[in-house]
């Protein structure tokens, strides 16, 4: 095997340009408690390619199950991480992509194969959690039993508040179960030489939620202000103007959490979004 070229060292993952009978294809590997993952991509990979007509998702060739680790391989495309071309461009903006991005991602949210909300696993969706409350719950109950370790009384309470809000909001929402990609952020989307969208690289946590859930995440991990967020919200309500952007805002509480908790866990650098809900708490974090 020829490596050509490392993409990104991820937190479950290492991802590699390598040729493959005479071409070009992502490989990535994926070792210790994230094994199971390159099975569960390369079924959610399929799904998509099968459902969601789309070139902005790559095709997935094959996963192979090793002693040590399990490997992916998907299709290349010849472009930059969004993170790359910041760094080259530093004004290139998200709305030049909004509307190719929230295209593919509606395209996604349309398949509708389970009933339930979780994380989807080989054995399909997890838990059986059939309400939204329930797939919330759990959420939360992961956070907690980080974050006792790290965290002081206070300052876990404060986060509860925040999630007993969330909560609160969606009670009466008539919520249904929708695929989503859970994981997007600037170094798995790709952009190609024309400033324009070229795919998005990983399928990253991939589970049964809601829209808004994805949309929280651009805007927490991919947008660095409020008017490339708007620009992709503008983009997506062209396509359903259901968003609910009160939701959205509640799952960028999620998102953000979901961030400090894995980071802590690795204790790697914790960014803080340009409309972070708990940026006095990551710096106290950080300066531990």
């Amino acid at each position: 095997m020829e490596i050509k070229g490392k993409i990104f060292n991820g937190i479950r993952c290492n991802t590699y340009i390598i040729e493959e009978d005479g071409k070009d294809v992502i490989y990535q590997e994926y070792k210790g408690g994230s094994y199971y993952q390159a099975k569960k991509k390369y079924d959610i990979l399929n799904k998509i390619s099968k459902y969601a007509n789309t070139e902005y998702i790559p095709k997935c060739y094959k996963y192979i199950e090793l002693k040590d680790k399990a490997v992916l391989y998907t299709e290349y495309k010849n472009a930059k991480s969004l993170k790359e071309i910041r760094k080259l461009k530093t004004n290139f903006s998200i709305s030049n992509i909004a509307k190719e991005l929230c295209e593919t991602l509606y395209k996604v949210h349309s398949i509708k194969d389970s009933d339930y909300f979780g994380w989807i696993t080989d054995d399909g969706c997890t838990n059986g959690n059939q309400s939204f409350i329930k797939y919330l719950e759990g959420q939360f109950n992961r956070f907690e039993g980080v974050f006792k370790k790290y965290l002081s009384k206070e300052e876990i309470e404060l986060i509860k508040e925040k999630e007993q809000n969330i909560i609160n909001y969606t009670i009466d929402k008539n919520l249904k179960p929708q695929l989503i990609w859970y994981d997007l952020n600037p170094e798995n989307i790709l952009i190609n030489e024309e400033n324009k969208l070229s795919c998005i690289v990983d399928p990253g946590g991939a589970q049964y939620a809601i829209k808004e859930l994805d949309l929280a995440f651009i805007k927490m991990e991919v947008c660095r202000n409020e008017e490339e967020f708007k620009s992709v919200v503008s983009e997506y309500k062209k396509l359903d103007n259901t968003l609910d952007e009160n939701l959205i805002d509640m799952m960028a509480i999620l998102v953000e959490l979901d961030d400090i908790m894995l980071r802590l866990q690795e204790g790697i650098y914790i960014p803080i979004p340009y409309c972070s809900n708990f940026r006095k708490l990551i710096v106290k974090i950080m300066e531990k």
